[in-house]
């Protein structure tokens, strides 16, 4: 069950590191470039430490989980508009990683 969590941290992390890069304006001198590297990073390491556990058919399908967190900080933070399709593609990434956690 930790190795699921540390897999929900992983996910949270790359997202907030791509919401950091965002609002870095890939301007070098930015210090949420460098915080998105960081975070980016993070979530790598979380990655590939879950695969010695998990095995690759269960740890995947959690980077989709990214795509569901950006969309929704990309809402809360930036202000960008969800249209319904938007809304359904995260709920079917969110059934889609639990049904693979259920397996």
């Amino acid at each position: 069950m930790k190795f699921y969590l540390l897999l929900l941290f992983s996910s949270l992390s790359a997202s907030l590191g791509q919401v950091l890069f965002k609002l870095s304006k890939a301007n070098l001198k930015s210090f949420s470039l460098y915080a998105g590297f960081i975070l980016y990073g993070i979530s790598s390491l979380f990655w590939v430490y879950s695969l010695k556990f998990l095995p690759l058919s269960k740890v995947y399908p959690f980077t989709f989980l990214t795509y569901a967190l950006v969309l929704i900080f990309s809402y809360l933070i930036f202000n960008e508009r969800l249209s319904l399709i938007n809304f359904l593609g995260v709920l079917l990434i969110v059934v889609g990683v639990f049904l693979t956690f259920l397996q």
